[in-house]
């Protein structure tokens, strides 16, 4: 039992607080778009227990806000097909976020952070945990947000040392409909970070030497881009090849388009091993798929990896 946990039995359920204050605060925050981040500094007795038994209003706020962002992500209630009722981990982050300034106390209440309870509770924790990651907050607090909040992780990066479980969460996720467009469609966004380019080769490579449907999966990824990203994902893949030929950029813009050309490397694969499969898909149009794939054979080969 953690020391939030202890403090919890002692202390009535429903209480209002300091804390819980905060963590309201923050929730608010995170159910409507713009406005600056919450910033608290915690002062006397902040009623840290009280986060594990929160208010009714409290509970209301972030049932409303997993609702709203589980819309936001098309995945119809309840998400993944899991009624269990929310638990208070994503309250406890939320409070953590508010305090996130000072430092040793956001990341006590992150360590103490329950075990997630379900879906809803899964949800409500990335509706809090993106929105703070989008701001600017210490980078080992974030990374202690990604490794609390599995779907934070999934859609974007895993804290270090977390891949082999989110590649476990994609694989859940992906099982339900819902969670599987969900799955498509954030992969096959263009436009992402180099780190979580990164991620999402290393997971597809993973994903598609598993199960036929996860192969089918990461297929549809490469197909989903083509289709409805077609113009961006051309200009991506030209511009990284211009930087990798001219070699005359900075490091930082090589190594981001060495994340774009890795990207493609699982297609590449499955090109090789599967062309059969690629055929079926109308989606995936020959120079389209091309592109890619000589991208990644030009990024191997400067990297110098077999390609």
């Amino acid at each position: 039992m953690t020391e939030l946990e202890r403090g919890a039995s002692r202390q009535p359920a429903g209480r209002t607080s300091a804390a819980t204050a905060i963590a309201a605060e923050v929730i608010a925050w995170a159910s409507a778009p713009g406005g600056a981040r919450p910033r608290k500094t915690p002062q006397g007795e902040m009623g840290y227990p009280s986060l594990l038994a929160p208010p009714q209003r409290l509970r209301d706020a972030a049932a409303a806000l997993a609702a709203i962002h589980a819309a936001k992500l098309g995945l119809r209630a309840p998400p993944l097909g899991d009624g269990r009722p929310l638990g208070p981990g994503g309250v406890v982050l939320a409070a953590a976020v508010g305090v996130v300034e000072t430092k040793g106390v956001a990341e006590a209440l992150a360590e103490a952070c329950p075990e997630l309870s379900g879906a809803w509770d899964l949800v409500l924790r990335d509706a809090i945990c993106s929105r703070a990651l989008a701001t600017s907050i210490d980078a080992d607090f974030a990374d202690m947000l990604r490794a609390r909040s599995p779907l934070t992780a999934a859609l974007g990066r895993p804290a270090p040392g977390g891949e082999d479980e989110t590649i476990a969460t994609i694989a859940a996720i992906a099982r339900h409909a819902d969670g599987r467009r969900l799955v498509v469609q954030t992969f096959a966004r263009p436009g992402a970070p180099r780190e979580v380019r990164r991620f999402r080769a290393a997971a597809m490579e993973r994903l598609r030497t598993g199960e036929t449907s996860l192969l089918d999966l990461v297929i549809e990824v490469y197909e989903a881009a083509l289709v409805f990203h077609r113009e961006r994902v051309i200009e991506e893949i030209t511009a990284a090849r211009a930087v990798i030929l001219g070699r005359g950029d900075p490091e930082a813009k090589i190594e981001d388009a060495l994340a774009v050309a890795a990207f493609y490397g699982p297609l590449w694969r499955i090109r090789r091993a599967h062309a059969e499969l690629l055929r079926t898909r109308h989606g995936l149009d020959l120079e389209g798929m091309l592109e890619g794939t000589r991208l990644f054979q030009l990024g191997a080969r400067l990297a110098g990896e077999d390609a």
